[in-house]
């Protein structure tokens, strides 16, 4: 008996969209065209029109996939309780960071970098919405953070900025093969990177030691306001 249509369109389309996105990766997806990508595949370029209508729905698929990869991911951290705010946060950094290292995630990045940028403005893919949909589950992790009392009482939003940003330029350095030690190191990045993050967003904690981070010289606390206004209260008074 032979396979179910179902099943085998299904990994048609599939094999289609990992022939894309390697495609994508190396040459561009300007580079590309239709006929590249259903030789790829071993079929018709008109076949290709049964699963996707244009070249720019391949492209958007692809973004799609992956930020629904990332929400399965996510929420099987996320609906573990959360006993230890540090250690919940350390594994969703060192999870990113290995995601970030894995070979397709380096070949969407390289494919969103090169042409996703140019596909937005050109208004032929809502790149804003596919990205931004992803962090959904960080802001209500945040948020959730935020009323239980264990982050300061700021913007969800910001915090999610404040947590991801760092990790998205540790991105673009193991893309371009950085030597730089956080990159070599790449869980103690994630470690000092939750601690710096927690020394600015931990309502409970005020001034904690700070952790010694590879490649990063430690910088001492800046005066408070307070005591440097006391300082030159005294210069001027010549004591």
């Amino acid at each position: 008996m032979g396979r179910p249509l179902r099943t085998e369109g299904r990994q048609t389309r599939q094999a289609i969209l990992d022939a894309a996105l390697k495609l994508f990766a190396e040459n561009g997806y300007y580079g590309t065209s239709l006929r590249d990508i259903a030789s790829a595949v071993g079929v018709r370029e008109s076949a290709l029109y049964n699963y996707f209508p244009r070249k720019e729905a391949l492209f958007d698929a692809l973004i799609v996939a992956d930020t629904e990869y990332k929400a399965e991911r996510l929420a099987a951290v996320l609906e573990d309780p959360i006993a230890d705010i540090r250690a919940t946060l350390e594994r969703l950094a060192m999870m990113a960071l290995e995601s970030f290292c894995a070979p397709r995630q380096e070949q969407l990045f390289r494919m969103v970098m090169a042409d996703g940028m140019r596909l937005a403005r050109e208004g032929r893919i809502n790149l804003f919405e596919r990205m931004s949909s992803g962090l959904a589950r960080m802001r209500e992790l945040m948020q959730r953070l935020v009323l239980e009392g264990r982050l300061r009482n700021v913007d969800p939003e910001l915090l999610v900025m404040e947590f991801v940003g760092p990790l998205l330029l540790w991105r673009h350095l193991n893309a371009i093969r950085s030597d730089h030690p956080l990159i070599a190191d790449r869980d103690g990045f994630a470690r000092g990177h939750v601690d710096q993050f927690l020394r600015g967003a931990d309502s409970r904690l005020r001034r904690p030691r700070a952790r010694s981070v590879p490649g990063v010289a430690s910088v001492p606390p800046a005066p408070s306001h307070r005591r440097t206004s006391r300082v030159r209260f005294r210069q001027r008074r010549g004591d």
